[in-house]
């Protein structure tokens, strides 16, 4: 009595175009043994909306586990189409069946046969044509949806929360204001589990973190779409939504209840990785009752590489919050007098590099012309085309910064008079004030501290409460 599995593949356009459904599939596979006395079903496998052309399929999985257990002997489906697609899938696949004595067969198309070498070299080359038809279809496929999106058509029926779909484009709805106001709220509180939260308690809607997370980072919500910076109305504000995602890698899952001020923005100077907020408790020296005094406990920050088994950190300072607090409320005004200077010697660099890079141009031109003008030969030409096309990728990867902009904030920042009023501000307050103009704070295994903000970087030294900078 042969073990039969009966495997079964429908992809969803498949099934509503030409009734390829999964319940057909199955009656004419239980038909099938139901007519041969010596079969007998071991297990029925169903891969629904799964492209053939993928090797990843659960069902699928399942049933060449099985077969490698040795408990099938023989494998049906209806077309060979529903078995692969893909012609380097099938051969890695009949291997391993071959390797346990498993043979399978297409009870719709039975001149496929893999007992013989003829029939593995002809369903080799109708598999080559599967795989062929499967390819075309997909970049038609591609083709129709890179048209879409430059047209600003919708190319599936999901939208973002907050629109919907007339006359195949996508246009707010009644939903909008609640999604800017979704925005709005993380961008105060920088916290996915507390707008999920407030989403929940001030709309009744139910929204996972993960989903909360995808719905924060999608540029459909500022009218952007792969390559169509105009697909559709935008909803955000791009300056909201740039302030958004500067935050999102900064949000840090804590089990602690305590709110740390710098939790996302601390970093391990040795390793990199983020440290790690808890609370740390002091005890004084024993009594004659042998009874110890308890301090109250302190926010700090560490590197947990450095705690774990393999070490791989050599960090093991530990910083208290207060520290990094005080330390930046004396030194912040000197570090934004230094990144103003900056700003400006950035400026000037980005001048001074366009006239270089001209230069360079102007160099490739006049090289050009004298190989085609055969003054010199084509390794000469290469060997210093080369050079001069180094020099020139060194000026692109300078950053052309907004400059005017930039220098507007930081003035705005140091004569506001922010820092004078920071003692009345709430801890959530003071989190996100750091985090509207601080990148990072790092900490090295000296306890120095290094600040990053708008793309300079400062190193604060503290030597016997003296501070010092370098850059």
């Amino acid at each position: 009595m042969k073990r039969v599995a009966l495997y079964i593949r429908v992809s969803s356009d498949e099934q509503a175009k030409f009734g390829d459904s999964i319940r057909e599939q199955q009656e004419t596979l239980t038909e099938y043994v139901g007519h041969h006395k010596d079969m007998k079903i071991a297990a029925t496998y169903i891969d629904d909306g799964i492209s053939g052309q993928k090797i990843k399929r659960d069902e699928f999985a399942q049933l060449i586990s099985d077969v490698q257990n040795d408990q099938i002997d023989l494998i049906i489906f209806t077309k060979l189409d529903r078995w692969f697609r893909s012609l380097k899938h099938y051969l890695n696949t009949q291997d391993i069946l071959e390797a346990h004595n498993v043979y399978w067969f297409a009870v719709s198309q039975p001149y496929y046969d893999t007992r013989t070498a003829q029939g593995r070299a002809f369903i080799a080359q109708s598999m080559t044509w599967a795989e062929l038809e499967a390819q075309q279809t997909s970049e038609r496929t591609i083709a129709i949806n890179i048209s879409k999106v430059k047209n600003g058509e919708a190319i599936t029926g999901s939208t973002p929360f907050g629109y919907t779909i007339k006359d195949k484009h996508l246009v707010p709805d009644e939903n909008a204001p609640i999604a800017l106001a979704v925005f709005e709220y993380f961008d105060q509180t920088s916290s996915v589990a507390g707008t999920v939260k407030y989403l929940k308690e001030t709309f009744g809607i139910s929204r996972t973190r993960p989903g909360i997370r995808n719905m924060l980072k999608n540029r459909m919500y500022i009218g952007k779409y792969r390559k169509n910076d105009n697909y559709c109305p935008s909803i955000i504000p791009e300056v909201l939504f740039e302030s958004v995602q500067r935050k999102l890698p900064l949000n840090v899952k804590s089990n602690n209840k305590n709110d740390y001020i710098f939790q996302g923005l601390m970093v391990c100077g040795c390793c990199g990785r983020k440290l790690s907020a808890g609370q740390a408790t002091r005890y004084g020296r024993p009594r004659m009752d042998g009874t110890k005094k308890q301090y109250p406990s302190v926010s700090t920050y560490r590197c947990r590489y450095h705690l774990s088994d393999s070490k791989d950190c050599p960090n093991k300072k530990t910083v208290k919050e207060s520290v990094v607090e005080a330390y930046l409320l004396d030194h912040i005004e000197e570090l934004i007098q230094f990144e103003l200077i900056a700003v400006e010697n950035k400026k000037k660099q980005v001048i001074d590099n366009k006239a270089r890079k001209r230069k360079i141009e102007e160099k490739l031109a006049r090289l050009k012309a004298a190989y085609l003008d055969d003054v010199i030969g084509l390794d000469e030409f290469k060997r210093d085309r080369q050079e001069l096309q180094e020099a020139m990728a060194a000026f692109d990867h300078t950053a052309n910064i907004s400059t005017a902009n930039k220098k507007s904030d930081l003035e705005n920042l140091l004569y506001s008079g922010l820092f004078d009023h920071y003692s009345v501000l709430s801890k959530l307050e003071k989190k996100e004030f750091w985090r509207s103009f601080i990148d990072s704070i790092s900490m090295d295994d000296e306890r120095n501290l290094t600040v990053k903000f708008l793309e300079s970087t400062y190193v604060l030294t503290n030597t016997n409460g003296r501070a010092s900078f370098r850059r």
